[in-house]
């Protein structure tokens, strides 16, 4: 049965989107094959300043028939009235480095994705403007990604079925033990919990994943997190002064993170709660990070505040 987290289906597409930095050869794989022959660059798109007109991903591929940018997009629930927002992100790189741009629609679940089309006119009068769409359907690929050739694909299994067998779970492990980059192998564990999370629920996810929650904190995902938390806090006036330090940094890090993760989970947080939890101390943060993966409602994030973090709160400072 399917969670009903409602920040789940966002962080599904924040994931795939680092997995698109960490591994943008194996969508080239899917695009060319492995026998390619190409040089690619990674864009950071830094000269688009409009977000909603930056690409996932965006690579400066070269080839015997030239050289192109190739904007790759993750679609969890596509809708055909993007498509005059793909022409643009592709017109606006066409402008920028002068060469042409391929929109690529990376569909990662099945029987919930429009069918778009392979290419896109923009008409005005006499002029128009054509732009080129391919599509690459994870799905597909499913028995290389079993088979290992696409390990790095096994975070999003369960999302190739309308119901999918918990089983899965064991598969994606295994599969992703066999990344050798632990870095590489901790983001993508990091991804399968995240996408476990809504096809099978916190609770099945907190039974297979028990060693591998820890780790979370060092991966690319939950640093970005991080990263927008600190940034939207400081525009918010939230986080004033400096920081005191580099143990007060870490600290207001932390508390960014449970910050980010209960706003995702209950939306919004009463100003007393929220008062309350910027007198814990990293212990109970972490505690509190742990334990929110079985709370369901804000109550019992009341009662864990005023009982398990009251009980366990030493006096004196806070612990850094």
């Amino acid at each position: 049965m399917q969670n009903n987290w409602e920040g789940t289906l966002h962080d599904i597409d924040r994931a795939f989107k680092t997995m698109l930095a960490l591994t943008p050869g194996c969508f080239l794989d899917l695009l060319f094959g492995r026998k390619r022959e190409i040089v690619l660059k990674e864009l950071a798109d830094p000269q688009i300043n409009l977000p909603e007109l930056r690409g996932d991903k965006v690579l400066l591929v070269r080839e015997r028939r030239g050289v192109y940018a190739v904007i790759l997009e993750a679609m969890l629930h596509p809708k055909r009235a993007q498509l005059p927002t793909f022409a643009l992100k592709a017109l606006a790189l066409q402008y920028l480095l002068k060469v042409p741009a391929l929109v690529v629609i990376v569909y990662l679940e099945k029987e919930k994705h429009a069918v778009f089309p392979d290419s896109f006119e923009i008409r005005l009068g006499a002029m128009s403007n054509e732009f080129r769409l391919a599509s690459v359907r994870l799905w597909e690929y499913e028995a290389r990604i079993l088979s290992g050739e696409l390990r790095e694909l096994a975070p999003f299994l369960p999302l190739f079925h309308r119901k999918p067998d918990p089983q899965l779970i064991a598969v994606q492990k295994e599969l992703l033990q066999g990344v050798a980059d632990p870095k590489l192998r901790a983001n993508l564990l990091a991804t399968a919990m995240i996408v476990d999370i809504r096809s099978f629920g916190m609770a099945v996810v907190q039974a297979h994943f028990m060693k591998e929650v820890h780790m979370l904190k060092r991966t690319s995902i939950v640093e970005s997190w991080l990263k927008e938390s600190f940034e939207k806090g400081k525009r918010e006036g939230r986080l004033e002064g400096k920081l005191e330090g580099k143990l007060e940094g870490k600290h207001l890090a932390q508390l960014s993170l449970v910050q980010k993760m209960l706003k995702q989970k209950f939306r919004r947080i009463p100003a007393e709660l929220q008062a309350r939890l910027r007198e814990l101390d990293d212990m109970h943060l972490e505690q509190l990070s742990l334990a929110l993966l079985n709370m369901r409602t804000v109550k019992e994030l009341d009662l864990w505040l005023r009982n398990g973090a009251a009980a366990r709160r030493p006096t004196g400072k806070r612990n850094r």
